[in-house]
């Protein structure tokens, strides 16, 4: 690892926000440049930690809302208290804890936490972008992956392309099917080799030096470097004309107009999709082919969303750069997940994690290809197999975080049974909204598009770079749930009924409809408005009054803890269908009428009995109650007049209640006001 004095200032950098700026970090490294935070609860306040120590200046606190541009401040807490308690009933916040001197800051951290967050079960669009070589070979694994995706929460959309293509074709093919979605995907999964796109001009006389530093003369990893990030950028220009480069070591790096490989070194526009890629290929140093390799990862994923692969909340730094920034990276995130005392900086990363297991490990150290120094190499994960037991780790030194060489040390770690690496530390990665559920797409994807949002390191101009990539599944979370098992559904007496086999890890169980061609995952209710989270392992949907087949699911819900605080964790959905039949309100729907239907500002109900008095529920397609109307009186010919003042529109029911009898009408609502 060399440092490019003319690009890399260690810490002496602006760093500028929309709201607020912090005006030169002071030269410091790896674990004096962050403020290591965590987050406990407690009632409705979430309180913030950080290491206690003397200091002369303050901390200074800043937070805001998820998805929020700006950050604002809160307060300022003296140097000597290392605590802060929001008050203000927030359930999911980001913070920013900066520790300033007065002139400028010498460190800071950033948190998302949470008191009970309950997060939303449905995740978005997802494409897997497949390398057709597996069509036949893994047509079980993949099958699999996408019900367990569906699952999850994900619409999942499929394509597959051959290894051959040009990165251009592919992406032209991935745009297309996008804009023929009905839902925008947020994410790509690539699973295998597909097509490597490569760009830019990482040289001495280029863009920006690589961001290992290995210019010309010292290494030559110069020229383009492997680039997915262009698969998920659908509105930046990017150039095939203007680089003129073949100083690289090897051929790969060398691009020259019109060869393919394009021009850009940085992001030419923020990207859009968050992705990851699970590529085996040329990893000869493990016994397995890529196929095999590819299979394996799967299934364990497959075994880690099930809830029957668990991995130790704690985790390990190994850094080897005393001098330089970048374990910066472990210590920010790592506090996040497990906690500030389940973190360990004194622990060697194969010894450990082949004697017990870590979540979350990060490494670095003088680096090759294929080795780490002070870590280890390729091969030391291959004789792991089997042992090394590690869910996410984040690995930094020179050259392996040119992703695409022959056995490279970040893709060994997931063959040996990692479920995701970076080249965490160039740039700094940002991923701890994982300790709230997130999935770790989200924050490659903002790690990418990072410029000035969060501190970027400042380290050989490596932000916003075109090289930085997820090897993993980028739909992953930090924490499973074990699923309920052999759910029943069936369609009894006009109800639907549930039955199914309690988990050992859940606290409670949630039931939803869905709709997989809508992307509809919507909680069922019973009594139409109670809520579907029980205790129990039965349930009874009888506020559902057409007769056609439905998808039930049930997940298992536990409130999970971690450095952030505490979140609602959900399992996979255990998935059931059935042809329902309803019969129960036949007779009286036979008595009673509604009309005019559709139904506007007023109505009529008529078959009532002289003197009836009824109650009156409006229900939306669900069963929801959108409005109730008590103790009504029925005229001396049976029948009732309503206006009405309620502004749902579309298909929905009015249910008719008279003492122990009821009546579930079909109506369809025009915007009534």
């Amino acid at each position: 690892m060399r440092n490019i004095k003319a690009t890399f200032k260690l810490l002496i950098c602006t760093l500028l926000t929309v709201n607020y700026s912090i005006s030169k970090l002071n030269a410091q490294v790896a674990k004096t440049q962050v403020v290591q935070v965590e987050a406990t609860t407690s009632g409705s306040t979430i309180s913030l930690k950080w290491p206690k120590e003397t200091y002369s200046g303050t901390f200074d606190i800043y937070a805001r809302n998820f998805g929020d541009v700006n950050f604002a401040k809160i307060t300022s807490v003296s140097g000597s208290t290392n605590t802060y308690d929001d008050k203000t009933g927030a359930t999911n916040k980001e913070f920013l804890v900066i520790k300033n001197n007065g002139t400028g800051a010498d460190a800071l951290g950033y948190i998302y936490a949470g008191n009970k967050y309950d997060a939303p079960i449905k995740k978005g669009g997802i494409v897997l972008l497949i390398d057709s070589s597996y069509i036949s070979a893994l047509s079980s694994e993949i099958a699999q992956l996408k019900q367990d995706l569906i699952a999850t929460g994900w619409q999942v959309n499929a394509m597959f392309v051959k290894r051959t293509s040009k990165p251009a074709a592919v992406k032209t093919k991935l745009k297309n099917l996008i804009e023929s979605l009905k839902l925008r995907p947020k994410t790509l999964y690539i699973i295998g080799h597909v097509p490597v796109p490569y760009s830019g001009y990482f040289s001495t006389n280029g863009d920006r030096p690589p961001p290992d530093g290995h210019i010309e003369g010292s290494g030559n990893h110069t020229g383009a470097w492997p680039a997915d990030c262009y698969y998920g950028d659908f509105e930046g220009f990017w150039t095939d004309y203007t680089v003129d480069c073949t100083t690289g070591g090897s051929s790969r790096f060398h691009n020259i107009p019109k060869d393919g490989k394009f021009d850009q070194s940085i992001i030419p526009n923020n990207i859009e999709l968050e992705i990851g890629r699970v590529d085996m290929f040329d990893m000869d140093n493990f016994s397995s082919n890529d196929t095999q390799m590819v299979r394996d990862y799967l299934n364990r994923v497959h075994s880690w969303r099930n809830g029957d692969v668990k991995f130790t909340k704690h985790a390990l730094i190994d850094n080897n750069f005393a001098g330089l920034n970048l374990a910066s990276t472990g210590y920010h995130n790592l506090p996040c997940f497990v906690g500030i005392d389940s973190v360990f900086d004194n622990r060697d990363y194969f010894t450990e994690q082949n004697k017990t297991s870590y979540l979350w490990s990060y490494g670095c150290g003088a680096g090759s290809y294929n080795s780490c120094n002070g870590i280890g190499t390729t091969p030391t994960f291959a004789a792991s197999s089997g042992s090394f037991s590690n869910g996410f780790t984040m690995l930094a030194g020179s050259f392996f975080g040119d992703w695409d060489s022959k056995n490279n040390l970040l893709r060994g770690a997931l063959a040996a049974g990692s479920l995701a690496s970076c080249w965490g530390g160039i740039p700094k990665w940002y991923l701890h909204h994982m300790g709230l559920g997130m999935n770790i797409g989200y924050g490659a994807k903002i790690t990418i598009n990072n410029y000035t949002e969060y501190f970027n390191g400042q380290f050989n101009g490596s932000w916003n770079g075109v090289f930085i990539a997820l090897m993993g599944d980028p739909s992953l979370t930090m924490n499973t749930v074990k699923p309920p098992t052999n759910l029943t559904v069936s369609s009894k007496n006009g109800t639907i009924q549930l039955n199914w086999n309690k988990s050992s890890e859940a606290e409670s169980y949630n039931i939803y409809r869905i709709d997989t061609s809508n992307y509809e995952i919507t909680l069922a209710r019973t009594k139409c408005g109670t809520s579907s989270n029980t205790t129990d392992t039965f349930f009874t949907d009888d506020c559902n009054w057409s007769s056609g087949n439905y998808i039930y699911g049930v997940t298992s819900v536990k409130l999970e803890t971690t450095g952030s605080g505490t979140y609602i964790n959900q399992s996979m959905l255990n998935m059931g269908s059935i042809n329902h039949v309803n019969q129960t309100n036949a007779i009286e729907l036979n008595k009673v009428t509604i009309s005019p239907n559709p139904i506007a500002n007023e109505f009529s109900i008529s078959g009532l009995k002289q003197g009836d008095v009824i109650d009156i529920e409006l229900l939306n397609n669900l069963g929801q109650e959108i409005a109730k109307y008590k103790n009504i009186k029925a005229n001396e010919i049976g029948s009732l007049n309503l206006s009405i003042n309620q502004l749902y529109n579309g298909l929905g029911f009015i249910k008719v209640n008279n003492g122990n009898k009821s009546s579930t009408i079909p109506v369809v609502f025009m915007n009534g006001k």
